[in-house]
């Protein structure tokens, strides 16, 4: 389980100096979902982490990593928006990390900067190496 979205979700509850009890009826969501979340023992997807997100008052880009580090946890790790999209494209950035002898498991963190048109995506790895990718769109 993503200890790393457990540890998030209770410093930003106690930040916004709420109890579960008061988060879950903020964000419509059972109180027994927010307790096993920070426990590591439950699973969110985009539709409740975006809930959570917004009780807890999170906007623009600081909403969407919470909901990429929450769906990360959950079986269905692909945004309702992108699953539309050809499953080739998708998997590219996989593809290339493994290609490259990255693995998932070897990802401790990342950060990804840019704006809409271009992208960097810094990770850092379990070796205290770090790699990066950057990503332009150029639309002719």
């Amino acid at each position: 389980m993503n200890r790393e979205f457990s540890t998030l979700l209770q410093q930003l509850r106690l930040s916004a100096n709420l109890t579960n009890e008061q988060l879950a009826h903020l964000a419509d969501v059972p109180e027994s979902l927010l307790s096993g979340l920070q426990n590591g023992n439950r699973r969110v997807g985009e539709y409740q982490a975006r809930k959570i997100g917004l009780a807890l008052e999170l906007e623009g880009e600081a909403l969407e990593q919470f909901i990429y580090r929450a769906i990360n946890t959950c079986t269905e790790k692909v945004l309702n928006a992108s699953k539309d999209y050809p499953a080739e494209l998708l998997n590219l950035l996989a593809v290339q990390l493994r290609q490259s002898g990255i693995l998932a498991e070897a990802i401790s963190d990342f950060t990804i900067k840019g704006n809409d048109q271009e992208q960097n995506i810094v990770l850092r790895l379990a070796s205290g190496a770090k790699a990066s990718l950057k990503t332009q769109l150029v639309c002719a």
